[in-house]
Protein backbone atom coordinates (compact mmCIF):
# COMPACT_ATOMS: atom_id res chain seq x y z
CA UNK A 1 0.00 0.00 0.00
CA UNK A 2 1.22 3.23 -1.02
CA UNK A 3 1.73 6.24 1.63
CA UNK A 4 -1.29 8.34 -0.73
CA UNK A 5 -3.06 5.43 -0.48
CA UNK A 6 -2.77 5.35 2.91
CA UNK A 7 -3.85 8.90 3.32
CA UNK A 8 -6.77 8.30 1.48
CA UNK A 9 -8.19 5.55 3.55
CA UNK A 10 -7.38 7.48 6.74
CA UNK A 11 -9.10 10.50 5.48
CA UNK A 12 -12.36 8.87 4.58
CA UNK A 13 -12.35 7.06 7.55
CA UNK A 14 -12.42 10.24 9.58
CA UNK A 15 -14.89 11.65 7.32
CA UNK A 16 -17.35 8.65 7.54
CA UNK A 17 -16.61 8.90 11.42
CA UNK A 18 -17.57 12.82 11.16
CA UNK A 19 -20.88 12.14 9.38
CA UNK A 20 -22.11 9.76 12.31
CA UNK A 21 -21.64 12.39 14.89
CA UNK A 22 -25.15 14.06 16.13
CA UNK A 23 -23.56 16.75 18.28
CA UNK A 24 -22.91 20.29 16.41
CA UNK A 25 -20.82 21.44 19.57
CA UNK A 26 -18.65 17.80 18.85
CA UNK A 27 -18.29 19.13 15.50
CA UNK A 28 -17.43 22.72 15.95
CA UNK A 29 -14.32 21.30 18.58
CA UNK A 30 -13.59 19.23 15.59
CA UNK A 31 -13.77 22.22 13.23
CA UNK A 32 -11.12 24.33 15.85
CA UNK A 33 -8.82 21.26 16.54
CA UNK A 34 -8.84 21.12 12.53
CA UNK A 35 -7.92 24.82 11.76
CA UNK A 36 -5.38 24.75 14.51
CA UNK A 37 -3.54 21.85 13.18
CA UNK A 38 -3.74 22.98 9.82
CA UNK A 39 -2.31 26.58 10.91
CA UNK A 40 0.72 24.83 12.72
CA UNK A 41 1.19 22.84 9.95
CA UNK A 42 1.52 25.88 7.45
CA UNK A 43 3.63 27.37 10.44
CA UNK A 44 6.33 24.93 10.43
CA UNK A 45 6.29 24.59 6.65
CA UNK A 46 7.22 27.96 6.41
CA UNK A 47 9.86 27.79 8.77
CA UNK A 48 11.41 25.07 7.48
CA UNK A 49 11.21 27.08 4.32
CA UNK A 50 13.05 30.11 5.63
CA UNK A 51 15.49 27.84 7.46
CA UNK A 52 16.76 26.38 3.98
CA UNK A 53 17.45 29.86 2.25
CA UNK A 54 19.17 30.64 5.80
CA UNK A 55 22.85 31.21 5.13
CA UNK A 56 24.96 30.60 8.53
CA UNK A 57 27.72 32.74 9.13
CA UNK A 58 30.23 29.51 8.72
CA UNK A 59 28.91 29.03 4.52
CA UNK A 60 29.78 32.69 3.93
CA UNK A 61 33.11 32.64 5.88
CA UNK A 62 33.98 29.80 3.69
CA UNK A 63 32.86 31.39 0.48
CA UNK A 64 34.79 34.64 1.66
CA UNK A 65 37.44 32.24 1.90
CA UNK A 66 36.95 30.50 -0.92
CA UNK A 67 36.84 33.54 -3.46
CA UNK A 68 39.46 35.05 -1.69
CA UNK A 69 41.96 32.09 -2.15
CA UNK A 70 41.04 32.46 -5.57
CA UNK A 71 41.52 35.95 -6.12
CA UNK A 72 45.34 35.97 -4.47
CA UNK A 73 46.00 32.62 -6.38
CA UNK A 74 45.37 34.60 -9.98
CA UNK A 75 47.43 37.72 -9.31
CA UNK A 76 50.08 35.72 -8.06
CA UNK A 77 50.15 33.39 -11.01
CA UNK A 78 49.35 35.96 -12.87
CA UNK A 79 46.00 34.66 -14.44
CA UNK A 80 43.69 37.95 -15.66
CA UNK A 81 40.45 37.91 -13.66
CA UNK A 82 36.99 39.13 -15.08
CA UNK A 83 36.70 42.96 -14.30
CA UNK A 84 33.91 43.08 -11.98
CA UNK A 85 32.06 45.78 -14.86
CA UNK A 86 32.55 41.93 -17.19
CA UNK A 87 30.65 40.19 -14.99
CA UNK A 88 27.84 42.79 -14.72
CA UNK A 89 27.37 43.15 -18.17
CA UNK A 90 27.39 39.42 -19.07
CA UNK A 91 24.06 39.15 -16.15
Amino acid sequence: MTENSALAMQREALINELRNVDDIDVIQKTQRYLNRALTAVKKAASKAKEEEEYISKEEIMDSLRESLTEMYTAQRDGIKRKTLQEVIDEL
